[in-house]
């Protein structure tokens, strides 16, 4: 993958040799498209480098091929981005039915080590859908947003005086007809694993754009993994989904 990637729809094969030619940064032409809900359809990223100016635009058709094509902005623009994992909803569309062919494309700007004599330089990406009705969508998007200073975040200590009561206190036998965590310990604990799951993920995925650029295609095809490990994560029912207008 290059500094950005669609984490969802899923985007054409990535080649370094292509990620600035436009529209779509890719020698592949149009693959398997996703379906798309036409109302509420959300876009998310896999982001291992700082990026800005970046712009999401829609062609419809069967196999846009120039970037007069893609002449609609479907989300609003977006000045900067920090390596990390960001979700973004589409403006409402207008005029679509179900079944309409169409390609989202994603530009920005950003460095890539050992080109362009590391000035920024242009970067594009593109999705290739099928819109559906939203009742007919029943994908679980993979729609949160983090990024790697919450890797960094500090571990909470106890504040002066504070005694845990657990410590010398046993168990009150009143209690354990109660089946031990209350229900919303139980969930709190769910969702804490989950997040952290996802920030391993996105963390794994910074740690492998650093390694080098010569390690691209081993690190796209361990990106499409995740993934699909995100998307089997987000079919628990304690999953929380953010999204980020």
């Amino acid at each position: 993958m290059g500094p950005v990637a669609f984490m969802w729809p899923p985007d054409r094969p990535w080649a370094d040799s292509h990620d600035n030619i436009r529209p779509c940064g890719s020698a592949a032409g149009v693959g398997e498209r996703t379906v798309f809900p036409l109302t509420q359809g959300s876009v998310a990223l896999s982001i291992a480098d700082e990026a800005m100016h970046v712009a999401f635009r829609i062609a419809y058709g069967n196999n846009p091929t120039t970037q007069n094509a893609f002449a609609d902005q479907v989300v609003n623009n977006i000045t900067d981005i920090d390596p990390g994992h960001s979700c973004y909803k589409l403006n409402q569309l207008e005029g679509i039915t179900a079944g309409t062919n169409a390609t989202i494309q994603l530009e920005y700007w950003a460095e890539y080590e050992g080109e362009n004599n590391g000035e920024h330089q242009s970067f594009f990406a593109c999705s290739d859908i099928t819109f559906v009705e939203a009742k007919d969508f029943h994908l679980q998007v993979p729609c949160f947003n983090v990024t790697s200073d919450d890797f960094n975040a500090p571990i909470p200590t106890p504040k002066a005086g504070y005694k845990d009561s657990n410590a010398s206190t046993p168990p009150d036998s009143s209690d354990s007809s109660s089946g031990g965590l209350s229900g919303g310990a139980k969930a709190g604990i769910a969702i804490g694993a989950v997040v952290a799951g996802l920030l391993v993920i996105v963390g794994v995925a910074l740690f492998l754009y650093r390694k080098g650029k010569l390690a691209g295609i081993r690190r796209r095809q361990a990106y499409e993994i995740r993934a699909q490990k995100l998307n089997a994560m987000q079919q628990g029912p304690s999953t929380a989904s953010v999204q980020q207008v």
